[in-house]
Order: structure tokens, then C-alpha cells, then sequence
């Protein structure tokens, strides 16, 4: 069973913490939290779970992961995630993770694209990093 007021809140401290832009979500069932979400002040965007919206940023990951130019601290459940992903592709060569193939969860991956995904479309403006005045925060 999912808490989805505790996920709420969650959101809500990171928020305060960090400069969030977007919050990509899946369209399927998430209609009161995105209204909660954006009640709060949040910009949430609808991000598709087929091919047209999940092979770029899919593709970009695998190229960044090939380049070792990821890095996620070593986290140990995104590590397992990744390892159970199965690719889909469709025969226009198009690439997406299937759930229903993968061999045990996947959804922190899946968000990771969908994160990779607004990342690269609305994060490459004229503001700086975070990182430029500040070193990273380890959780």
C-alpha cells in the first residue's frame, strides 16, 4: 500500500531543500497528487510510458552509462534496479524498460529516464549549478 500524503510531505522538505523545476509523473493514477503537488507550488508534467517519450532519454542514459559519466554514489537498490531492466525495442529501433519483462522492480530506473528526460530538456539554461557554489550533498 502506498502512502501517497507521507510521499507528499516528502516532496514538500525537498522542496525547501533543493531547487526542484519539474515533477515528471505517469499519467495512469496520478490525478489527486499531482493536484496536491502543484497546490503546493510544484510544475508536475504528464511524462508517457511508451516509446515516443521513453526511447531519447533511455538511449542518452545507456550512452552516459557506457561513458561512466554516471554517478550515483553507489547506491545499492538503483544498482539492483538497473540490473533488473529488460529493453524493449520496437522496429523503428525505439528503446524503453518493460515492467512486465524485468525481472523484479525497475521504478527507480524508470524515474531516473523520466528525470533524465526533463533534465535535458528544460535544465541546460543560463542558470548555473548548484554545484558551482557547493560540493555535493550525500544523503
Amino acid at each position: 500500500m502506498v502512502h501517497y500524503g507521507f510521499i507528499e510531505s516528502f516532496i514538500e522538505e525537498l522542496g525547501t531543500q533543493y531547487n526542484i523545476r519539474e515533477i515528471a509523473f505517469d499519467r495512469w493514477g496520478a490525478v489527486q497528487m499531482t493536484q496536491n503537488l502543484e497546490g503546493l507550488g510544484f510544475t508536475v508534467v504528464p511524462f508517457g510510458q511508451g516509446f515516443k517519450d521513453m526511447s531519447p532519454p533511455t538511449k542518452e542514459l545507456m550512452k552516459l552509462t557506457l561513458e561512466e559519466r554516471i554517478a550515483h554514489g553507489g547506491n545499492p537498490v538503483l544498482r539492483w534496479m538497473m540490473d533488473n531492466i529488460f529493453i524493449r525495442t520496437d522496429p523503428a529501433g525505439n528503446i524503453k524498460p518493460d515492467k512486465e519483462k524485468s525481472t523484479e522492480r525497475i521504478d527507480g530506473a524508470v524515474a531516473l529516464i523520466m528525470a533524465l528526460d526533463r533534465a535535458l530538456r528544460c535544465g541546460a539554461g543560463s542558470i548555473g549549478s548548484v554545484y558551482d557554489e557547493r560540493g555535493l550533498l550525500l544523503i
